[in-house]
């Protein structure tokens, strides 16, 4: 019997945002550490069992991959599925094939660059072969978000529960106390510059989409986990990062380059 997982609203959001900074890591690899992150990316997908269940549903087809690999030339690439179920099935047992063999993750990407640059070949593989199964799974949990009511963002609004403090109380003469961690008026500024960063992201031509969307995405679940009793800490570092890239992309003096210092500044005070 198939057994169905349910996340809450926190859990969502918060295994959204750790599958994008993994797969953000996996998809850029240095070509040498491209075998290690691939097994902590496949590790992850196995142990979340919300992807791993989406895995498996869809990894019906089985394909021959060693086969695929023995007969396939120098310089051919791998021709994908077109059936999005085909494609998920395809993708994952070739990255475990090659997880479970000890591949040399170059060799299997040569073919994907013109010259014979090893990190242009593994990012080109990365491109064309891996981000379509990271796309699949987004999606997944984007859809999932929308099915749970998530989906609030529209536009440029970006949502940010309000802040409530803990209120302890117990019966009769006992007492309990709620010790707050929390500095009220630096969480209240957090809120205010996290929100006009995400307005002034949004409306910056400079930056990509998805960049803007995954922004907002962590910046948004790093606010919440500093509203939380003990916020986690690789969310909000993984907040910073996230920042830090879009700065990098930024052009100076600009509205996000300069709100992006002055959130960054905020969220490491938390850490």
């Amino acid at each position: 019997m198939e057994q169905e997982f349910k996340l809450d609203e926190k859990e969502c959001r918060k295994l959204s945002v750790s599958f994008r900074r993994l797969a953000s890591r996996f998809i850029r690899s240095h070509f040498r550490e491209a075998n290690d992150n691939l097994e902590r990316f496949l590790l992850f997908i196995e142990e979340s069992p919300v992807i791993y269940e989406f895995i498996q549903e869809n990894n019906v087809e089985q394909f021959d991959i060693e086969d695929l690999i023995r007969r396939r030339g120098y310089n051919d690439k791998f021709k994908l599925p077109v059936r999005e179920s085909e494609e998920i099935a395809f993708i994952y047992q070739l990255l475990k094939h090659i997880q479970e063999n000890d591949i040399d993750y170059v060799g299997i990407s040569m073919g994907y660059n013109d010259g014979r640059k090893f990190q242009e070949a593994v990012d080109k593989f990365n491109h064309q072969v891996v981000k379509p199964l990271i796309d699949h799974i987004v999606s997944y949990l984007e859809e999932m978000a929308i099915d749970m009511g998530l989906d609030r963002k529209s536009g440029t609004q970006f949502n940010i529960r309000d802040f409530r403090g803990q209120i302890n109380h117990a019966e009769g003469h006992a007492q309990i106390s709620a010790n707050q961690t929390y500095n009220e008026t630096k969480l209240e500024e957090l809120k205010d510059i996290a929100q006009k960063f995400a307005q002034a992201l949004m409306e910056d031509t400079s930056v990509p989409a998805q960049d803007k969307e995954d922004t907002v995405e962590i910046v948004e679940a790093a606010v919440q986990e500093v509203e939380s009793e003990k916020p986690k800490k690789f969310i909000l570092k993984t907040a910073i990062e996230q920042v830090k890239n879009v700065k990098e992309i930024a052009t100076t003096g600009t509205a996000v380059y300069t709100l992006g210092d002055q959130l960054l500044n905020l969220i490491q005070s938390f850490v």
